[in-house]
């Protein structure tokens, strides 16, 4: 091997080092960046997602379970079991036993009414998918049950 032949390996190989340095020191960049992208900055994306979702969630949750229950109370003042000036007492839907049936607290100034209401599809704006199953004053007397 002569002089110039050794000058031209030892320069292909300094510059094969150089272009292997440039895509470890790259890679290396790529990994700390995928790093703090899905260690730090991603979980703080999806925390503020995940709390802007419950929130949204909790909304038309509270004001689906007021349309539900206002079916219900509706019912049980047109039947003349709940007075027509009964109002709901706060946004809670109580569950039961028995599946798709659940339990809104109505009252009155003289007492409270626990009516339990069938709910038979998704659609609350649909009548068909809301029944009247029972009214029970606060005292346990069972003022109206529906016959299966």
């Amino acid at each position: 091997m002569s002089v110039t032949d050794q000058k031209d390996g030892q320069h292909s190989l300094s510059r094969e080092w150089l272009v292997a340095q440039i895509v470890v020191g790259g890679g290396v960049l790529v990994a700390i960046l995928a790093v703090a992208y899905f260690g730090w900055v991603q979980p703080i994306m999806q925390q503020r997602d995940a709390a802007s979702r419950a929130q949204l969630l909790a909304s038309e949750s509270a004001a689906a379970a007021t349309l539900f229950c206002t079916s219900g109370l509706a019912a049980a003042q047109n039947y003349g079991i709940v007075p027509p000036y009964g109002q709901l007492v706060g946004h809670n839907i109580y569950l039961t036993r028995t599946r798709g049936r659940y339990v809104c607290v109505a009252a009155t100034h003289a007492t409270r009414y626990l009516v339990a209401i069938d709910l038979f599809c998704h659609d609350l704006k649909n009548k068909r998918c809301i029944s009247l199953f029972s009214v029970t004053q606060a005292n346990g007397n069972v003022l109206y049950q529906r016959q299966s």
